[in-house]
């Protein structure tokens, strides 16, 4: 299917329309529960730590123990979502979180808050593709823009609303409680979650990969062990991943094209974190807590640009895609030419914005350009690799930034959000088609194919598992 036959002109959709789903409502609201209890985590995990154990690299390892199993195995987390009903695999998954986190205050020893923390991150590398799998089934077709707006917005205020909460938990009644009110958000969610209607629409696909893959099992559960056992194995399965990544994406010029992209905003975000940290450091010593406010401002920005994305809908999407990237590089960028607080507060709340419409396109172009079937593999295999990437700008980060100095790092950063998606404009914005019977139109014989390419090569059933094996 072209790009240009596929550019977002459905008209009908509308929150009122989305509001009116209860799927829809139910999957938002158990995503900004869980995502509430994860941040007042986020708050109490170092916490703990630096109470009992003080402050060294056990903080560090602690929290980098909840992104090692999406890194390290997150690439096969989309051959069970795929093979089971991606509600299942997100209740289950919220119930484990939450389990761990009430543990946290019984530990006696680090080795158990790093095993938990391990447990954490196992959950969110099934929940968040489950999670995405169970969009097609609740937001109504032609809402894409309105649903993933909500989504975003439910992703994004926690993240404020989380720590806010979380302080006066914490100074009332302990830190211990935050982690019981994750226990109890992840309950919330998981009920939610169950209510959800049982996955339809991708069974069919899901129903003929399993079928194709039935004389792979051995050879797959042999390559799922090897990869937990060993690093080899590992990096087997992330390029696998890659590779099935490539089959899913390939013959669509702008789906491949935001997935390209989403990884080169993974680098600038890297190199964000790092220069946020050194320019609150570096120009505002007088305001204590300025990157707090700074990470703040930004996040304000973000949960107020998710539901501002469907305004953009009559726009080309590709446009606003770019815009948002562009933009949200520019306000990076500026923060070197001001030296008061309430200027760069309000240059990341303007970048928070640009950053969650260009989020809401992706997300939406992504679900109408995908099919069904293949959605939760392909968040599967793009959020650890994507977590790769965003370990590299952050490593990198800490070295350009400590060379080149803050200013040179804030440049860093907006050319990593701008540049990528310039130099894929003409495949992120298709030309027009040209009207038949003037110079230059395609022949009648070439019509548009009414079959995603990503589901024909979704039927050659080529699972995670053959690469992996390779």
């Amino acid at each position: 299917m072209t790009d240009d036959t596929r550019t977002s002109t459905t008209k009908g959709g509308g929150f009122a329309r989305v509001l009116r789903n209860p799927g829809a409502l139910r999957l938002v609201g158990s995503l900004f529960v869980l995502e509430t209890g994860s941040a007042m985590t986020t708050v109490g995990l170092p916490l703990l730590v630096m109470q009992r154990y003080g402050l060294g690299l056990e903080v560090g390892f602690t929290l980098a123990a909840r992104f090692l199993p999406n890194i390290l195995l997150g690439a096969l987390a989309g051959q069970v979502v795929d093979r089971h009903d991606p509600r299942r695999v997100a209740t289950l998954a919220a119930l484990g979180s939450g389990l761990a986190a009430a543990l946290f205050p019984l530990t006696t020893a680090m080795w158990q808050i790093q095993l938990l923390a391990l447990a954490i991150g196992i959950g969110y590398m099934f929940g968040f593709p489950a999670t995405m799998a169970l969009r097609p089934q609740v937001i109504p077709e032609g809402s894409e823009l309105e649903g993933n707006g909500l989504i975003v917005t439910a992703e994004r205020v926690p993240k404020l609303l989380g720590p806010a909460v979380a302080g006066p938990i914490a100074a009332v009644a302990g830190i211990t409680w935050l982690f019981t009110a994750e226990a109890v958000t992840a309950l919330v969610a998981a009920a939610l979650l169950t209510r959800l209607p049982r996955a339809a629409d991708g069974a069919a696909a899901r129903a003929a990969g399993r079928t194709a893959q039935t004389g792979e099992a051995a050879a797959a559960a042999t390559v799922r062990t090897a990869v937990v056992r060993r690093l080899g194995a590992w990096a087997r399965a992330v390029a696998g991943g890659a590779r099935d990544l490539v089959r899913m994406v390939r013959g669509d010029g702008r789906l491949s094209s935001l997935t390209i992209t989403a990884f080169t905003y993974m680098v600038a975000l890297g190199l964000g974190r790092t220069f946020l940290a050194a320019y609150s450091l570096h120009g505002f010593t007088h305001v204590p807590g300025m990157l707090g406010y700074l990470l703040a401002a930004m996040g304000l920005g973000g949960a107020l640009g998710g539901m501002a994305a469907a305004a953009f809908r009559s726009w080309n999407q590709g446009w606003v895609y770019i815009l948002g990237n562009v933009l949200e590089g520019v306000c990076w960028v500026l923060l070197i030419a001001t030296g008061d607080w309430y200027t760069s507060l309000a240059l990341l709340f303007l970048a928070g914005i640009f950053e969650s419409v260009a989020s809401v396109v992706y997300f939406a172009e992504v679900q109408k350009r995908l099919p069904a079937g293949l959605q939760g593999r392909y968040y599967a295999t793009l959020v650890p690799l994507s977590d790769v990437f965003l370990v590299a700008g952050t490593v990198a980060g800490g070295v350009l930034v400590d060379r080149a100095g803050v200013s040179c790092g804030a440049v860093l950063v907006g050319l990593a959000m701008a540049l990528p998606v310039l130099m894929l404009v003409t495949r992120l914005v298709p030309q027009r088609p040209v009207p038949a019977g003037k110079p230059g139109a395609p022949k009648a014989e070439q019509a548009t194919p009414t079959e995603p390419p990503q589901l024909r090569e979704a039927e050659r059933a080529v699972p995670v598992s053959e690469s992996t094996a390779a």
